[in-house]
């Protein structure tokens, strides 16, 4: 089962460096495929996001894509975000944490699908 999970994250991996949105596929997986318990998968889940992101910084950086007051302020933000989202789900429970992040997934691929490209 470890060697499929390997195979499974390498082929999330390329979809998510093609933009298809990796992280989510994987949270699916482990979710649904495995026995790991839903705060665990967040957790490999950011690690994963953690070392994709990483990759991309090093070639965004190099084209000077890179606007770090908007950085600095995301920054900020995000981890407020993510200590008040850290207090929130242990105070959750894990199948309602579970159905909720299954819901925002699915609303987030909706828009993304039915949103109309800019030209």
């Amino acid at each position: 089962m470890k060697i499929i999970s390997i195979i499974v994250a390498f082929i999330i991996s390329v979809l998510s460096g093609l933009g298809v949105g990796g992280g989510g596929l994987f949270v699916i997986y482990l979710a649904l495929f495995t026995n790991t318990p839903q705060l665990t998968v967040q957790g490999i889940n950011l690690a994963f996001f953690l070392f994709s992101a990483s990759a991309s910084l090093v070639i965004h950086l190099q084209k000077r894509r890179i606007f770090f007051l908007a950085v600095c302020i995301m920054s900020l933000f995000g981890i407020a975000g993510a200590i008040a989202g850290s207090f929130l789900s242990s105070k959750i429970d894990e199948s309602l944490l579970r159905k909720a992040f299954g819901v925002m997934l699915v609303l987030s691929g909706s828009i993304s699908l039915f949103k109309k490209q800019k030209r």
